[in-house]
C-alpha cells in the first residue's frame, strides 16, 4: 500500500508542477486547439494577460509540492482543494467538459480526494466547534 501511496504522490507532484513549468516559460502558452469554446480559450488568455494569478497558482503548486513530501500531506489537499474546484468548474462550465484538459483535471480532482480522505482525521480538529 505503501508503494502504491508514493505513485500517487508522484503523479500529484507532477500535475502539480506542469502549471508551475508553463508560468516559468518552460512550457509553451495553450493554443485554441487545447479548448471546446472560444469562451474557455478568451479565459485563459485573461488569466495569461493579467499573469499575476499564474505566478499566485505557482507559487501554491509549489508549496504544496513541498508540503507534500515533508510530511505535510494534509496541508497539500487543502492548498490545492480551492484550485482543482475551480479547474473542475472552468471545464463544466467554460470548456464543454470533455477533452484532454478536463480528464487532467478529473485526475488532479480524484488525487485531491484521496489525500483529503487519508488525513481526515487531521481535519476533525479545524471542524470541531470550540466552547467558549
Amino acid at each position: 500500500m505503501k508503494i502504491i501511496h508514493n505513485i500517487l504522490k508522484v503523479l500529484l507532484s507532477l500535475l502539480l508542477l506542469m502549471p508551475v513549468l508553463g508560468t516559468l516559460g518552460v512550457m509553451p502558452e495553450p493554443t485554441r486547439d487545447l479548448y471546446n469554446t472560444d469562451e474557455a480559450f478568451a479565459f485563459i488568455q485573461s488569466l495569461y494577460a493579467s499573469s499575476y494569478i499564474l505566478y499566485t497558482m505557482a507559487i501554491v503548486h509549489v508549496f504544496a509540492i513541498i508540503a507534500l513530501w515533508t510530511k505535510r500531506e494534509a496541508l497539500a489537499a487543502l492548498l490545492i482543494a480551492p484550485i482543482t474546484v475551480n479547474i473542475i468548474g472552468f471545464h463544466i462550465f467554460l470548456d464543454g467538459l470533455f477533452n484532454t484538459g478536463s480528464l487532467m483535471a478529473v485526475v488532479l480532482c480524484a488525487l485531491n480526494i484521496y489525500f483529503l480522505w487519508k488525513n481526515k482525521e487531521t481535519y476533525k480538529v479545524l471542524l470541531e466547534k470550540k466552547n467558549s
